[in-house]
């Protein structure tokens, strides 16, 4: 008599496994890191500009894949709106 052994507790779960990054999000930050490193020793800019830099594309980065994920259509309004609005005067 052939048994099948138990199932993992991993299977058993059914949490999913975790996703690993591709070759092109690798590549940019890979990249992100090089050139942040880049600013700092052959630029001269100090690195709390450099840190400050990385957090702001960061954030942008977070709000566009948020607005994409969440309705792409009320997404691009909201984009091509801010970017219409005009400033404030100085």
């Amino acid at each position: 008599m052939n048994k099948k052994p138990p199932a993992a507790s991993c299977v058993e779960s059914g949490a999913p496994a975790p996703r690993r990054l591709y070759s092109p999000e690798a590549v940019v930050i890979i990249v992100i890191v090089v050139m942040a490193a880049v600013l700092v020793a052959f630029a001269g800019l100090p690195i709390m500009d450099v840190l400050q830099l990385l957090a702001g594309a960061g954030l942008v980065a977070v709000i566009v894949v948020a607005l994409g994920r969440a309705a792409p259509a009320k997404g691009l309004r909201i984009a091509v709106r801010a970017l219409l609005t005009p400033g404030p005067t100085v």
